[in-house]
């Protein structure tokens, strides 16, 4: 025990030298003590303002909590719930690309939603379908419900382009079906218009009145007030102008044959609509051949009442059985939405009705309807 206590003793002691170098670094640590302690007394700090950060905070909140409103008052129409907004809404018969200024407000639209709108087609946008309105952020669904009666857009050519309005026009007797180039050039129209009016045709269009060529985009009122008591068109245009045999397509089930048999369509667009087909599972819309790329609207009107669909033939996806991967091969389904179905899935059990994936997380009612014909439960 005297052996364990002397080394004890041994390693406690301290030599005078050790001694003042822990009295030193006590000394040190007081001083350091002292000057934290004291040290604000002697600095005037300005305060950090964060009203500014604060302030963004409070928009970025603002917006966070207009978004999710947005988002959980969809109904089950699709349409965000009622707010008011269209109430002040007077609507009348108007052509969104031509409409100006004076007349958006008397539709009723506010300052800032005109301002977005002549702003997009000032930059050169247009607007080619109706469903191009409810696009602009700037128009609720709500006004465009009440808006949608009463859009009419002129046909807009693929190869749009503005017409010089300082073309003397001098114009003689035609048959807008039958009028080449070089006559409407020797007329005086502008080389746009032209282009229009036979790119029109080519896509299966047919004038079959005077007023049917205010259609062409390029061709202004006052271009067509000159024209109209000119236009000479036969009573009967089914035998004046020259179209394939009418026939009606089942979109489904045609192949790239049947499908040249529609106007306006060769074998490359063919080969188009049918890949696009294939990516999708069938259509089980018409209106769904807007989305084959290079469908414009006026290609579209030419052969939309030659074409069908028949719903059964669509080919579904067993959301019980698909994994993510395999979903988001699908056009209408990205990553995170197939994520979304299949966790659900894997919380909730098997789905016994396709209607569940609207509980799922990112499935609103307007994405519900454009999948729910594509899904199966078996």
């Amino acid at each position: 025990m005297a052996r364990w206590q002397s080394q004890i003793k041994e390693y406690l002691t301290f030599s005078s030298k050790e001694r003042r170098g822990i009295f030193i670094l006590l000394l040190l640590l007081v001083a350091l003590i002292l000057v934290n302690l004291f040290l604000p007394y002697f600095i005037n700090r300005k305060p950090t303002d964060f009203s500014d950060f604060e302030q963004q905070i409070a928009l970025f909140e603002a917006e966070q909590e207009r978004y999710h409103d947005s988002i959980s008052n969809k109904s089950a129409t699709g349409y965000a719930k009622s707010d008011g907004t269209g109430d002040k809404l007077t609507p009348f018969e108007f052509d969104p690309n031509e409409l100006p200024p004076d007349q958006w407000k008397k539709l009723g639209l506010e300052d800032r939603q005109i301002k977005v709108i002549l702003n997009y087609l000032n930059k050169g946008g247009r607007f080619r379908v109706k469903q191009d309105l409810a696009k602009m952020y700037c128009i609720s669904e709500q006004e465009y419900r009440i808006l949608e009666p009463y859009i009419e857009i002129k046909i807009l050519p693929p190869d749009y382009k503005k017409v010089d309005k300082g073309t003397e026009i001098t114009p003689f007797p035609f048959d807008p079906n039958y009028i080449t180039k070089e006559q409407g050039l020797e007329m005086g129209l502008h080389e746009n218009v032209i282009n229009a009016i036979i790119s029109y045709r080519k896509n299966g269009g047919q004038f079959k009145s005077s007023s049917d060529l205010k259609k062409i985009y390029t061709l202004t009122e006052a271009e067509y007030s000159i024209l109209e008591p000119f236009i000479q068109i036969p009573a009967d245009t089914s035998l004046a102008f020259p179209t394939k045999k009418n026939v009606v397509i089942e979109l489904n089930s045609a192949d790239s044959l049947d499908l040249q048999q529609l106007r306006g369509i060769g074998p490359s667009f063919s080969r188009r609509i049918i890949k696009y087909r294939d990516l999708l599972g069938g259509f089980y819309s018409r209106e769904q051949l807007l989305e084959v790329y290079g469908m414009d609207s006026t290609k579209y009107l030419g052969i939309a009442s030659q074409v069908n669909v028949d719903v059964e033939k669509i080919r579904k996806i067993n959301i019980n059985k698909v994994s993510i991967k395999e979903m988001m091969k699908h056009p209408y389904i990205e990553f995170y939405v197939a994520k979304s179905i299949i966790n659900y899935r894997n919380e909730k059990g098997a789905f016994t009705d396709i209607a569940q994936i609207r509980e799922a997380k990112l499935i609103y009612n307007e994405l519900f309807l454009k999948i729910e014909p594509y899904l199966s439960v078996r």
